[in-house]
């Protein structure tokens, strides 16, 4: 009987040590992980957020499951690239197994067109580039690699009524332009304490408040949309220059720009276009600066890339001056 009993435990020792094998990080396998992306579509648009669905095909050739922990993709477009990543949750491939997953991504709408220099409507040809980050055995985790060209549609995007007014939602959302872009828009377009600086879309106010405050001059902030102008107001109390800067809610596209000395945008380029007749009207002189977009059938003077600090991309500045010149003048 002892003999019987010794030697069943040398059967569950080495069972057990057999079975801890299986799961120490020095265990080889035949095939590694592998992703293939089968297509990159839209989910739809809502008012501020635009749904990305990836389907991506996971090969797992190992006899455990592995969690998916973090997708960051690239979308490259004519050269401009949006870039971000997401954590993934409750997403498992199961064990000797390939298995199509469906990813899914809500971005800020606006951001996209911004970063991709395009907008809604428009047909676009796109490289999807995606890295999945696994965990699996071993240390670390494992980043699976993904890519597919094709043509995409950018979806139109919804409309928002405002005072009784409707607009197109992604000409009233609100991207904050970086401060350092901000300081490098208004000394590209020489503001002085003289000046009257109009800035078109104000967003919270960084542009006009930081014009007071740096220059010493005048400024006007317009936005259509209530909410921002309650964060201007607010912005301009805290930063004492209530005496200086203005700010109304207006629709853009119906103002008297004449008496301006410079005007400040971040508009999309159609919404650029849009304001030609209103920037024509300027004085001689004037300054007209521009982030990111520029200005279909108008000759910059300047254009000027800097990378920001603050979130650490590059961003293009486009100065004009009156009276402007045409491309084809």
């Amino acid at each position: 009987m002892r003999i019987i009993q010794h030697l069943f435990l040398s059967v569950v020792l080495a069972a057990a040590f057999f079975a801890g094998c299986e799961t120490t990080p020095d265990i080889q396998y035949d095939r590694e992980p592998a992703a293939r992306l089968e297509a990159m579509r839209f989910g739809g648009v809502e008012l501020d957020y635009a749904t990305l669905l990836f389907d991506v095909e996971i090969d797992n050739p190992y006899p455990v499951s592995l969690p998916l922990q973090r997708l960051r993709y690239a979308l490259v477009s004519h050269g401009h690239t949006f870039l971000t990543a997401i954590v993934v949750d409750n997403i498992t491939v199961p064990p000797n197994t390939k298995k199509m997953l469906t990813l899914e991504d809500e971005v800020t709408y606006v951001r996209l067109l911004k970063a991709l220099r395009s907008e809604p409507g428009l047909t676009i040809p796109f490289k999807a580039e995606l890295t999945l980050s696994l965990d699996t055995p071993g240390p670390g985790w494992t980043d699976l690699h993904a890519e597919k060209e094709g043509i995409i549609v950018l979806p139109e995007s919804p409309e928002i009524t405002v005072e009784g007014k409707t607009y197109n939602a992604v000409d009233v959302i609100y991207v904050a332009t970086p401060q350092d872009v901000v300081d490098k828009m208004l000394e590209l377009a020489q503001v002085s304490k003289d000046d009257l600086v109009y800035d078109l879309g104000c967003g919270d106010g960084r542009i006009v408040v930081t014009a007071a405050k740096r220059f010493g001059c005048r400024a006007v902030g317009f936005d259509i949309d209530p909410r921002r102008v309650e964060e201007s107001l607010q912005n301009v109390q805290k930063n004492n220059v209530g005496h200086l800067v203005n700010i109304e809610q207006k629709d853009i596209f119906t103002l008297d720009l004449s008496k301006a000395d410079v005007i400040t945008l971040f508009l999309l380029s159609r919404l650029n276009v849009k304001l030609i007749p209103q920037l024509e009207k300027l004085r001689p002189g004037s300054r007209i600066v521009s982030h990111t977009f520029g200005m279909e059938g108008v000759k910059p003077d300047q254009v000027v890339k800097m990378i920001s600090k603050e979130d650490k991309t590059e961003h293009t500045i486009y100065l004009w001056t009156t009276p402007l010149k045409r491309k084809n003048s």
